[in-house]
């Protein structure tokens, strides 16, 4: 993967990979739990925070050309400072890939599988996940790339195709529960953009080094809009639709689209595209958090570790024991964890580094400020 170069484009899809997939799961109906009607606002709020955190996050990437977040760690505090982030890491990027598989695969099996065990459907995308692996980063990539405009494309067509359905009313009140519920109680949906953990780990592997700018804003601005018309959706459906459900609440309100007698139940054409997007992420989840292993030890023989790798997700994915533990888990746990490194540690780590950065240079132009006198 180190010696891969990937292009703009290809990056840009592979951050929008993870945001679409919490949008098809349940994101949306997390934001409109927590913000009613207020919920397009909040989104339009938490967007712009976003792109300007994106903003400072690229300034302060500057200083380190072609540095990841271990790097930058590295020279921050040593070796013990980047064993840490990248533990870190390493087991957000685990834990993330365990509780979407295990999410996806309890949706599958409550709408089309309710007699199989949900142990089987996740074993059938881990093989998958083995086997994209050994292809390699740059072939899921490019293949994502290929088809995240069909991803997008769904998310858009089933809002499009549901405004005969739509009460615009259920946006009333516009501030909701209030201004404070909406913009200070609300900023906490900040963890729908948990896709900037992949922006910390893409300099090494970007063709332009200047384009981190552009496929940060390019991202923010794209998962804003999916995750803008997808909360919609949900919002303006009656209120005894999709929303009350406790699976898939989009591809639920996927159901209400009929397009005269040939066209029906596109749900099932849906289900499989996000099957594919899912895919993806995981194969993308993984690669990381190989990556991130591989460098934390030097290590290059990666067959042992990908399949421990495995067992770690099959393992932790089961602890839920029942759907409620499950919706803890994904809505409650993961929330602040990205809160918490995504937008806490990293960017703390960022901005020391930036610090002992310039404290540095005004050494080393000390120095030769003294030399020159002498």
């Amino acid at each position: 993967m180190a010696d891969k170069k990937i292009g703009n484009f290809e990056a840009i899809a592979l951050i929008l990979t993870v945001i679409v997939n919490h949008v098809v799961l349940n994101l949306p109906k997390n934001i409109i739990a927590s913000s009613s009607s207020s919920s397009i606002i909040n989104v339009l709020f938490i967007s712009i925070i976003a792109v300007l955190i994106g903003y400072f996050v690229c300034k302060l990437l500057e200083r380190f050309p072609k540095l990841d977040i271990l790097d930058i760690a590295n020279f921050l505090g040593g070796k013990w400072l980047k064993i840490l982030t990248g533990i870190l890491f390493l087991g957000y990027f685990l834990f993330t890939v365990s509780v979407v598989l295990r999410s996806f695969s309890e949706g599958l099996k409550i709408i089309f599988f309710p007699r199989s065990p949900v142990a089987a459907i996740m074993i059938l995308f881990l093989i998958t996940i083995i086997i994209t692996n050994k292809i390699g980063f740059q072939a899921i990539v490019r293949s994502n790339l290929f088809m995240m405009p069909i991803f997008i494309f769904t998310i858009l067509f089933i809002f499009f195709a549901n405004v005969g359905n739509f009460t615009v009313q259920r946006m009333l009140p516009l501030l909701g529960n209030g201004a404070f519920t909406t913009f200070f109680s609300g900023l906490s949906n900040l963890f729908a953009f948990g896709g900037f953990a992949y922006l910390y780990f893409l300099p090494p592997y970007l063709k332009d080094d200047k384009g981190l700018k552009k496929i940060t804003f390019a991202s923010i601005i794209i998962s804003g809009i999916c995750l803008l018309f997808s909360v919609a959706t949900l919002l303006f459906l009656s209120p005894n639709s999709v929303i009350t459900e406790e699976v898939f609440p989009l591809y639920l309100a996927s159901r209400n689209i009929e397009f005269g007698r040939f066209f029906q139940r596109l749900d099932a054409v849906f289900l499989l595209i996000w099957i594919i997007s899912l895919t993806a992420y995981l194969s993308i989840s993984f690669s990381f958090a190989t990556r991130v292993f591989q460098k934390l030890l030097n290590f290059e023989y990666t067959k042992w570790y990908t399949a421990l790798f495995c067992l770690f997700i099959f393992g932790f994915a089961l602890i839920p024991k029942n759907m409620y533990e499950l919706i803890f888990v994904e809505n409650v746990i993961y929330q602040y964890v990205v809160l918490i490194l995504i937008f806490g540690i990293s960017l703390a780590l960022l901005v020391f580094a930036n610090i002992k950065y310039n404290l540095l240079e005004k050494k080393k132009g000390a120095v030769s400020i003294d030399k020159a006198s002498i």
